[in-house]
């Protein structure tokens, strides 16, 4: 509401009053239907721009929460980058800049977290929450895996369709890990899946072997069907590593005993 709106009411509303007391003073010298009409008048006045303004404010209030909820909501669905501009310099028009600084953090705690093509972990982040895991002497194990036949589709169908098969394999993937788990993408075709706490071999070979069930299922991208294989190499801490490289190393070579013991399986590091 602008201050020549706020002047124009407050002169309405007082007008309404002076002319009904002055008029009403007249009324004892016979004017008094002046008074009572004057009176009417400063109050109709009164509550038609008494609801004018009532409606502005809500229409404003609701306009600026759609505005906060569309931002929250960007920013829930990952898309950090929505920006939503608020003039206002009241506690909502605080609320939307505080939202709005938060959006940004989070755009750049994910450009430097995340694999821009997949959405996925990137390798930074995987090494830290690693890392993580080995300060607080948890067990963990890693699944080192390599796309078996990704090389041909890019050769085959172009880069638009290889990122669209890595895209599709890496859905399939999220299915295999759980909350507290990594799934990240750390190279062209390279992929690791990190599992907290995990120290049952019995229990890790099942999980790998859902994995190569995923991947040996085709894709379908645009009528043409794609078909890929897995080289796995596993690794667990604390024996086969005592930091993260060191572990991710030996899943690094359990990959290449498999993909060289004829692709499309998996192999322990010890």
């Amino acid at each position: 509401m602008t201050s020549l709106f706020k002047k124009f009411l407050v002169f309405i509303v007082a007008y309404g009053v002076v002319v009904a007391c002055l008029t009403g003073g007249l009324a004892l010298v016979g004017v008094a239907l002046d008074a009572v009409m004057s009176l009417v008048v400063g109050i109709v006045a009164a509550v038609i721009l008494g609801g004018a303004l009532a409606k502005f404010i809500a229409a404003d209030l609701v306009s600026t929460l759609a505005k906060l909820g569309e931002l929250i909501e960007g920013i829930d669905n990952g898309n950090a980058s929505v920006d939503i501009e608020i003039k206002r310099q009241d506690e909502f028009g605080e609320l939307a800049t505080a939202i709005s600084q938060m959006s940004k953090r989070d755009k750049a705690l994910r450009q430097a977290n995340e694999d821009p093509l997949t959405g996925l972990a990137n390798r930074r982040y995987l090494m830290q929450k690693m890392e993580s895991l080995f300060k607080a002497e948890k067990a963990m194990a890693v699944l080192f895996i390599d796309l078996d036949g990704f090389k041909p589709i890019n050769d085959t169908y172009g880069h638009e369709m290889g990122d669209d098969a890595l895209k599709a394999i890496s859905e399939r993937f999220g299915a295999c890990v759980r909350d507290s788990d990594v799934l990240a993408r750390i190279g062209g075709d390279e992929f690791v899946m990190m599992f907290n706490g995990l120290d049952d071999r019995k229990v890790l070979e099942t999980r790998v072997k859902r994995v190569l069930e995923l991947v040996n299922e085709p894709i379908w991208i645009n009528d043409t069907r794609l078909k890929m294989g897995a080289s796995i190499g596993l690794a667990m801490a604390p024996q086969d590593g005592k930091d993260a490289e060191e572990l991710l190393n030996a899943a690094d070579e359990a990959m290449y005993a498999a993909k060289q013991g004829g692709k499309n399986g998996y192999r322990f590091y010890s």
